[in-house]
């Protein structure tokens, strides 16, 4: 495949994206769709128009049409009297509701106002200001913007409020309801109801408060994008090219873990952890230090006990162990111990990584800033320190069974191999997506047997125990849990787990975000009639696993050429893996922010293997999409401010923004990984053409010279 083709397929993979994309996009930046509508309020004399109800808590009104399109409302005791009608709206979407009103001796309470009243629906309720006393017709606005589920509203024409009784009489024409623009007036969030609009400033200062917040997170995943990307990669010859001794390196290497442990203990006391997971990791863990395990997932109200039993064992024996200190688990203290098994496994990563990188000749220089970008990684950072999160567990158990497998050793029982299933087995049971790296991981056992030479039984045989002893470990650490259940009990759980989530995307950022899907249903279409999300995300899926099977075999065919094993290239696996996870994050259904993280680490590892710089900038662009995405899920599942910021224009532009960002990274990085398997292949077919002039000593010389650069 030449260079112009590569590209030429990259660019038509792009434009039909961009076309499935423009089916969901929005025609304005409120997210929905345009309406415009305009409600005939003509009706019979003494009659109500058509598609109107009344609603009221006092039952002693009149409501009547004069048959000219005005309405009237009257009551002479105080009452919550509303002439209602529902309509279908979008969510996450800015609305205009316009129309004129006219009092007369309207006093108490609200008034008379134009509302949106869904608190029968979802408790949430807005209004205008209320008029009071007596007043000719006057045109009031009601601006206001749905939330993520809101896909119908109820309009009020109304004389009084929820705890705010009115009386007198009103009348209501010309009324519409409209598609708004962002910058047209100051809308209201149509979020549950708390009360009276006297403490409406109050309101509006928190809402300006945590609007600041929510740009303060944006600026500090730029600048954290300015620090990596202009700080290390452009200076990564300057910093790496430096000479360090043994000394230095670990004197430098005790700097890193000191300010890593202080960031995060500082940003544990900020956040305190997710209040959902951290409240959930305590409590799961207290429960089973006190209750054992055998009833644990099958008691009343534990249903949703999604985690698998690998990590909910761990927490039970950790959470003894403290309870013999008596740590206060409400305490920083407590929640931020609760977080160090997390924190432990950023600095296994980093030191696996600086031992891997030395390995592959990066001198200490190198090797260092390697372990860094690890235990310093902003998005590692906020996911160990300020969220709580055990994506690093899960990560650091794929690594270390990746380096198993790589590390071959040779004797009747290839023992690393063996073990490395059994440590894959402990990955599954740590985190349920650790089975979307299974396919690659089962390519790179099958392609590293040798086939066609007596070993190949032997390779055979040490797959097949690598496999069982895989399942023997989910059997062993589900044994405790098992409880009256059948032996493949988990297998259920498992199932129940990946069904909580059925929605297109939670808080990724990633194309169906791109697309406006955040929180939609896996089931509604993508491109209407035609394609749903979870049939788009299942294709997806299916290619990205393809991909990763081409990229192993690639680096195979690439390695026979060499007259070569493929376990000489300890690079395959992180490479294939991080491809992979990368396009199923992007383009696969069900995504969480959170599923993208063991490829920021593995690409590191590519990286130290191949040297190509290309590798390196792809991991400091997906840790710069990934920091902001995981702090902004944060923010907007587990902070009081979901109820201002969620599905808000502001979240939804940036949303929007960053997952085309991140879309763009991961082609870039498909791209690369398409060029490096291509251009190798090149050079070694250049080389075996020349062979009849070279001699061999010469041609391997060439091809190993090829191979570094």
């Amino acid at each position: 495949m030449q260079k112009k083709t590569l590209s030429a397929i990259v660019a038509v993979l792009a434009v039909a994206l961009i076309v499935v994309a423009g089916f969901y996009f929005k025609k304005h930046r409120g997210g929905g769709a345009s309406l415009s509508a305009v409600y005939d309020l003509t009706s019979e004399p003494g009659g109500l128009p058509e598609g109107w109800y009344v609603s009221s808590y006092e039952n002693q009104y009149e409501a009547y049409g004069d048959g000219s399109g005005v309405v009237t409302l009257r009551s002479d005791v105080a009452d919550d009297l509303r002439l209602c009608r529902k309509v279908k709206v979008e969510e996450g979407s800015l609305y205009v509701l316009t129309g004129e009103i006219a009092t007369e001796d309207v006093a108490e309470g609200r008034g008379a106002s134009l509302s949106i009243d869904n608190y029968g629906l979802d408790r949430s309720c807005v209004y205008t200001a209320g008029l009071q006393g007596d007043n000719d017709f006057v045109e009031e606005r009601l601006y206001f913007e749905t939330k993520p589920g809101q896909t119908e509203v109820i309009l009020a024409l109304r004389l009084g409020g929820y705890s705010e009784a009115s009386r007198g009489t009103v009348r209501f024409r010309n009324v519409s309801l409209r598609s708004g623009a962002a910058d047209e007036g100051r809308y209201q969030l149509l979020e549950a109801w708390g009360g009276s609009d006297d403490d409406g400033d109050d309101a509006f200062r928190d809402e300006e408060h945590y609007k600041s917040f929510f740009a303060v997170i944006v600026w500090a995943a730029v600048l954290s994008g300015v620090l990596l990307l202009f700080g290390v990669y452009r200076n990564r010859r300057l910093l790496t090219g430096k000479t360090l001794p043994d000394k230095a390196y670990w004197s430098g290497f005790a700097f890193i873990v000191v300010v890593g442990l202080l960031l995060r203990l500082v940003l544990c006391a900020l956040f305190r952890g997710h209040d959902s997971d951290m409240g959930c990791f305590i409590a799961w863990g207290q429960d089973i230090a006190r209750n054992g395990t055998r009833s644990f997932y099958w008691a009343a109200g534990h249903d949703w006990y999604d985690y698998p039993p690998g990590y909910m064992l761990f927490l039970g024996g950790y959470s003894a162990v403290l309870n013999l200190f008596r740590v206060d688990t409400g305490s920083v203290l407590g929640i931020f111990l609760y977080m160090l098994p997390a924190v432990a496994a950023d600095l296994g990563l980093s030191l696996l990584l600086m031992g891997y990188a030395r390995k592959q000749r990066i001198n200490n220089s190198g090797a260092l800033i390697l372990g860094g970008l690890v235990f310093l990684n902003p998005a590692l950072l906020f996911l160990t320190g300020a969220w709580g999160q055990i994506d690093s567990i899960l990560t650091l158990w794929l690594t270390i069974s990746f380096l198993l497998l790589l590390d071959r050793k040779p004797g009747a029982l290839d023992r690393n191999r063996i073990l490395s299933g059994a440590v894959f087995g402990l990955a599954v049971m740590t985190k349920w997506q650790a089975l979307m790296f299974g396919p690659v991981y089962a390519f790179a056992h099958l392609f590293l047997v040798r086939w066609g030479e007596k070993e190949a039984w032997e390779d055979l045989r040490d797959t097949a125990l690598a496999a069982l002893s895989a399942v023997a470990v989910l059997l062993l650490i589900s044994l405790p849990f098992k409880g009256d259940q059948g032996l493949l009990w988990f297998v259920e759980r498992f199932l129940t787990a990946s069904s909580h989530y059925d929605y297109a995307t939670v808080e990724a950022y990633n194309y169906f975000a791109f697309c406006g899907a955040n929180w939609k249903r896996a089931g509604e279409y993508i491109v209407p009639k035609l394609l749903t999300y979870k049939q788009f995300g299942t294709i997806a899926i299916v290619l990205a696993i393809l991909c990763g099977f081409m990229t192993i075999y690639r680096r195979n065919q690439a390695q026979r050429r060499l007259d070569r094993s493929l376990d000489q290239d300890k690079g395959f696996l992180f490479l294939a893996a991080s491809v992979t996870m990368a396009l199923i994050f992007t383009f696969g259904h069900y995504m969480h922010e959170r599923y993208v993280v063991p490829i920021l680490v593995m690409l590191l590892f590519a990286y130290a293997f191949y040297k190509d710089k290309r590798l390196l900038l792809a991991a400091l662009l997906f840790t710069v999409t990934t920091f902001l995405n995981e702090m902004m899920a944060q923010y907007v599942v587990s902070n009081e401010a979901m109820s201002v910021i969620r599905g808000g224009r502001e979240h939804n532009t940036v949303l929007r923004f960053w997952s085309g960002v991140e879309v763009l990274v991961c082609l870039y990085f498909g791209y690369v990984t398409a060029d490096m398997l291509h251009d190798l292949t090149g050079r070694i077919q250049g080389a075996l053409r020349r062979e009849e002039d070279e001699k061999p000593s010469k041609l391997y010389a060439i091809i190993e010279e090829g191979l570094k650069k």
